[in-house]
């Protein structure tokens, strides 16, 4: 007999080894899988489905509801809701746990005042944009279940034993500009720029890059002028991003020199793996040497009734 329980903090590790087992192009750690839960200001353990059969935990389903942060948003997608990640184990593969945990998901957005559920163009707190098209599983209970392709991202992921500064970055003149380390004392400053002339999703993650002794964060600058930043590792160790120029300064080949010193950076600090999840821009990391996996996802969505 299956049970269907919410999720409590003990439950976060044996998770955490269910969602490795699942999912064979992912790899999760105790670190992202709290980020995701409990690291999330919206999260609700209502919006959480642990499925077991006797003692085993076979499946695990975890929605989100933006309710506190941040808070620009919150008005503008109260009737939006999120399913960050959803597996179930091989062996307890059709016998209806995936349906159980997701009618328990949808009867609490539908509390909620949800409309639609999406998966899951959450940004701060999730760990995938949307869904591999190789977990053909999933897309094809999804869309069963009345989901549809609601847009698309790709990942990039780079060997960064096979990456170096091309000629035409390293010769790049950005006459005038500055392109530093931030300073532990500048996140008000650097987040706020970001969160202003971008979104407050980015803002956050420039903000989450000072939460370390040396700042993650790669900054230029014009005289007092903030002119783009880009970040790494501030939400997992091996990401890359986001990356931002004034648009008055675009196409100037200041995008590409702070690319390439964040990852300089991740290298010279030990990644092997850097990943630039949840871009549409084919072109501009195609300059990256070491590219070695293009991961394609969509982004899916249900109408609630």
């Amino acid at each position: 007999m299956v049970d269907i329980r919410e999720l409590s903090e003990s439950d976060l590790p044996t998770v955490r080894g269910l969602a490795n087992r699942c999912l064979s192009r992912d790899t999760i750690t105790d670190a992202s899988i709290r980020r995701i839960t409990f690291g999330d200001p919206n999260f609700s353990t209502s919006l959480t489905a642990v499925a077991t059969e006797g003692k085993k935990t076979v499946g695990f389903m975890l929605g989100a509801k933006r309710i506190r942060s941040p808070e620009e948003v919150v008005d503008a997608q109260k009737d939006i809701g999120w399913i960050k990640l959803l597996c179930v184990s091989e062996e307890s593969r059709r016998k209806g746990i995936a349906s159980l945990m997701l009618r328990k998901l949808e009867e609490g957005f539908r509390s909620d005042g949800v409309a639609s559920i999406r998966l899951c163009d959450y940004p701060g707190w999730t760990l995938f944009s949307g869904v591999d098209l190789m977990y053909e599983d999933a897309i094809a209970f999804l869309q069963a279940r009345g989901f549809r392709k609601a847009g698309e991202t790709v990942d990039y992921e780079i060997d960064l034993l096979d990456f170096h500064v091309p000629r035409t970055v390293s010769a790049t003149k950005l006459d005038g500009v500055t392109v530093r380390k931030a300073r532990i004392d500048e996140r008000e400053r650097f987040s706020k720029w970001a969160k202003e002339v971008f979104s407050p999703f980015w803002g956050y993650e420039v903000s989450e890059a000072f939460e370390f002794p040396q700042p993650k964060l790669w900054v230029a600058e014009e005289g007092s002028r903030v002119l783009g930043f880009s970040v790494y590792s501030a939400l997992e160790p091996h990401w890359f991003g986001p990356i931002g120029v004034d648009a008055e300064f675009r196409k100037k080949g200041l995008g590409s020199v702070l690319l390439f010193n964040c990852l300089t950076s991740m290298r010279e600090e030990g990644e092997r793996l850097a990943v630039i999840p949840w871009t549409g821009h084919l072109f501009f990391y195609t300059q990256v040497p070491g590219v070695k996996r293009i991961r394609h996802y969509w982004i899916m969505e249900k109408r609630l009734e």
